[in-house]
């Protein structure tokens, strides 16, 4: 009887994986989660994530593989519409949630643990352990006790990492990119619908001049996240052999530009506009069919052109808008200087809080949240200030480490990916020395999975037969 289901799973599972193997599987698959996504965002974050963690279930058991559960990896969080107090989090998303985690942990770690595979381990690993240590001698005031659980945020990241470097067995790279291209147009429809309903609440305030939360996050840190994302589209333009293919793929490039401008976020429109051109200028060399991309470039510049003058008015009052934000507005350091000035005195307290760091939560401040003010944690709006205050000088030398070991895998990949992702990234990374990008869960559980599928991709094309032997 055993035998006999056994051989029905497998059997199952081989006609799953033929479906995937389909040439648009990854388009159809990623926006049909990105759709479940916006939905569960707009109406119910409880249905959406009961929903998305049974769809992963049974991609997972289905294939075996974390390579299907990626989109689900990076789209859960995102159905965030408001926020969950501490004691009042979903019951069944946590049963629901604990079940998939079971699974992914016995089909990600069944064989063993592949420390081949983890090739940015040791700089992720030393940010969890410098970000642990500090709860020693950092005390969250009474009452504010659940704070402590930050001082895990970055051990939770690499499990994750982990999870995937061992889970994907095939690889995920393409999955990867199509689902990311898909997390353009769910930031950009969570930014429309807000701002829809902010203007329907306050029609007289300009939609360039609104700030506003959409639950998991604030919408400077989805500008943040389109400046993530939108690399991954410029991937899949750069792989491109036909025009219809090109002219899709723009379409997501053009929905994300809205959306960076609907974040209303002065360092997206900085750095995204910035990524935007370099990305578009070096497609011309490293896209696979450069001479195709270049013509259909040549259309679409055109096209551009007379769009600019058929809609002279709405479009100048727009760039206006955004320049004015930017350079009139925009080198204002909007109170930053005295939030790092602030990391810095608690830095250098003492010879201990300079090596090890004062904690994350050393400064605590009753500021304005999506469940309004309450008790919080205060975001140093840097990575380095960030760091430094997580973990201290050995903090700052794990995370060199960790950005030397992410370039590095990244550059194993094939040339269009690394252009195009190593771009991205470095325009992220120097965006998230002046804002939240480090240790924020919202950037790092994508990143993680990012940094997973590439790691694990990366052996899987290298060494596919020898799982065995690297098992512990």
């Amino acid at each position: 009887m055993i035998a006999r289901i056994q051989e029905k799973y497998n059997q199952l599972n081989m006609n799953v994986l033929k479906i995937t193997k389909m040439k648009y599987f990854n388009e159809i698959y990623a926006a049909a989660l990105a759709l479940v996504t916006i939905l569960g965002w707009k109406f119910s974050s409880v249905a959406g994530m009961i929903i998305m963690i049974l769809l992963g279930t049974a991609a997972l058991i289905l294939t075996k593989d974390l390579k299907y559960v990626i989109p689900n990896c990076i789209y859960f969080i995102f159905m965030f519409s408001e926020g969950f107090a501490s004691d009042s989090f979903p019951i069944p998303v946590l049963v629901f949630g604990g079940i998939f985690a079971i699974l992914i942990l016995f089909f990600s770690f069944k064989d063993g643990i592949r420390l081949k595979r983890m090739k940015s381990l040791i700089g992720l690993a030393g940010l969890a352990i410098t970000t642990i240590l500090p709860i020693i001698w950092c005390r969250a005031p009474k009452g504010n006790e659940v704070f402590y659980f930050l001082f895990f945020g970055n051990l939770g990241y690499l499990l994750l990492y982990m999870i995937m470097t061992n889970g994907i067995k095939e690889n995920g790279i393409d999955l990867l990119a199509v689902s990311m291209s898909f997390l353009v147009i769910i930031l950009t429809c969570e930014c429309a619908f807000k701002v829809y309903e902010l203007k329907m609440k306050w029609s007289d305030t300009p939609i360039l001049a609104m700030w506003y939360y959409l639950g998991w996050g604030l919408c400077n840190e989805a500008g943040i996240l389109l400046c993530l994302a939108l690399p991954f589209v410029f991937y899949l333009l750069g792989k491109q052999e036909k025009i219809s293919g090109m002219i899709y793929q723009n379409f997501k490039i053009i929905f994300g530009i809205v959306g960076i401008i609907l974040t209303t976020s002065r360092g997206a429109y900085l750095f995204g506009f910035i990524e935007i051109g370099i990305l578009y200028l070096c497609l011309f060399f490293v896209s696979k069919k450069a001479r195709v991309y270049q013509n259909v470039f040549m259309i679409y510049f055109l096209l551009c052109l007379i769009g600019v003058v058929c809609l002279k008015e709405p479009l100048s009052a727009v760039i206006e808008k955004v320049i004015e934000n930017v350079f009139t507005l925009g080198f204002d350091d909007n109170g930053r200087k005295e939030i790092w000035n602030l990391a810095y005195q608690h830095w250098k307290e003492s010879p201990l809080t300079k090596i090890f760091g004062p904690g994350m939560i050393c400064e605590i401040q009753n500021i304005e949240t999506a469940m309004g003010y309450q008790d919080s944690p205060l975001v140093f709006h840097s990575t380095f200030f960030e760091t430094l205050v997580a973990g201290g000088l050995v903090g700052v030398l794990f995370l060199i480490i960790h950005f030397i070991q992410k370039y590095r895998n990244l550059k194993k990949c094939n040339l269009l990916f690394f252009i195009t992702i190593g771009i991205g990234l470095i325009i992220v990374d120097i965006y998230g020395f002046i804002d939240n990008s480090y240790h924020m869960y919202y950037y790092m559980l994508p990143l993680m999975v990012i940094m997973g599928a590439v790691d694990s991709s990366i052996f899987v094309e290298k060494e596919p037969l020898s799982l065995e032997a690297e098992s512990l």
